[in-house]
């Protein structure tokens, strides 16, 4: 007789708010992230740091990011979303508030963005557990998939602000507001988030669980669940999904302006192109995979298959023009939204049947973020040694390597999946 479990689940009346909630501080924590990002262009042009140092301070928020996630991930199944989610988007504020006041001293700058990185880490483990475990099962897959959307309105919010910002005033005030919109959304949150708790506990449905004879054989040790799930080298995959996503995001403002002489405001008010078609990318990578995949891991390989190709054509044809430079690499990053969703929102469904959505969302999420801290510096080093055609040549290596991890993991992937 397979193994049943139960659990208390959010009533169903309370699902989309609670939802929305737990999107909306996610999305406010995120201006917490990308607020450096938004105006690292704007800190190379104005107070004299090399590229390669400005990409330091990405790449150790990153590691330490990275790093932590597993942490997170790890407790995100043990404590209480709330308090993580909480803790996260304070601590980050703060850090946020001292580099609005730091001079641009550079030792101060590194330092600060670096301990950033751990109170980020706290925010996506337990969003995902709340979606995978506290929303209940008629709303869960929407819920998750609508997760994959926080990020590309997040990045859209960011950098709006920051190009009007960068255009009226300067950098500095960019991580003033991104620190007092964080300090409202926590205090809202914590708020709120107590009263969907006492609500689950007093008047939640109970869920039941019965395993299947691959899940039950997946408990154990993480690694375990990752071999038995077929997901081990999915690891892999997400590290190098992790360095062109934020690759491609991170350093579209400095490419544009150094390319092309755009100037630093107006290069990140047409970044803004990317997240909006990564918007877009949600859905319509939704409703592909509602009507065309059964397997993450397919899913996954079709998405990678024409973002290499978007980078192949660009690496190709050169980059001389910058509508064309633009259309292509909108097009790959939009197939990269499609990956993700693969990957770091619907993957991690499956595994709260065992207890383990929040694990495996920290082990994928930092998995990524590696990714993410090679491609601060990376792109940054290979851009200001050999060029730009070098950076994206770089990137597109990448993009094989994730085509690739996924391809070999999809049969075993598919006898473990749920259909949920």
């Amino acid at each position: 007789m397979s193994p049943t479990r139960t659990r208390r689940v959010c009533p169903p009346r309370y699902a989309n708010r609670l939802f929305c909630l737990t999107a909306g501080a996610y999305i406010a924590g995120l201006f917490g992230r990308m607020s450096y990002a938004a105006v690292m262009a704007d800190l190379i042009a104005q107070e004299g740091l090399g590229k390669s140092q400005a990409g330091l301070i990405g790449t150790m928020f990153f590691v330490v990011y990275g790093v932590c996630q597993l942490l997170s991930g790890f407790l995100g199944d043990r404590i209480s979303p709330k308090k993580l989610i909480f803790t996260g988007i304070i601590g980050s504020a703060v850090l946020n508030l001292g580099m609005g006041l730091s001079g641009a001293s550079y030792p101060v700058m590194l330092t600060l963005w670096t301990l950033n990185g751990v109170f980020q880490s706290m925010l996506w483990s337990p969003a995902a557990r709340v979606f995978s475990e506290m929303i209940p099962p008629t709303h869960r897959k929407r819920a998750c998939a609508n997760g994959a959307a926080t990020y590309p309105i997040a990045t859209i919010l960011t950098y709006l602000f920051a190009s009007a910002l960068l255009h009226f005033t300067g950098w500095r005030a960019d991580f003033l507001l991104s620190s007092l919109i964080m300090l409202i959304s926590a205090a809202f949150f914590w708020v709120r988030m107590s009263f969907y708790e006492r609500e689950t506990e007093q008047r939640g449905e109970i869920e039941e669980i019965t395993l299947t004879q691959v899940e039950n054989a997946a408990q154990g040790s993480l690694i375990r669940t990752l071999i038995v799930s077929g997901t081990l080298l999915t690891v892999l995959g997400a590290v190098s999904l992790g360095l062109l996503r934020d690759g491609i995001q991170s350093w579209m403002p400095t490419y544009l302006d150094e390319c092309f002489s755009l100037g630093a405001s107006l290069s990140v008010a047409l970044s803004i192109v990317l997240p909006v078609f990564n918007l877009i990318g949600v859905y319509l990578s939704k409703w592909i995979a509602g009507r065309f995949i059964r397997n993450e891991l397919a899913g996954t390989a079709c998405f990678m298959a024409v973002a290499g190709g978007a980078l192949a054509v660009l690496c190709l044809t050169g980059m001389d023009n910058a509508v064309v430079s633009l259309v292509l690499m909108t097009l790959s990053s939009t197939a990269l939204v499609g990956a993700n969703l693969m990957i770091i929102n619907l993957m991690p469904i499956h595994f709260g049947a065992i207890g383990r959505a929040s694990s495996v969302t920290g082990i994928f999420n930092s998995a990524c973020y590696l990714g993410s801290a090679l491609s601060s510096y990376g792109i940054g080093f290979f851009s200001e040694r050999w060029g730009w055609t070098a950076a994206m040549t770089f990137l597109l290596v990448f993009a094989v390597i994730t085509l690739l991890t996924s391809l070999s993991g999809i049969r075993r992937w598919g006898k473990y999946r749920r259909n949920i």
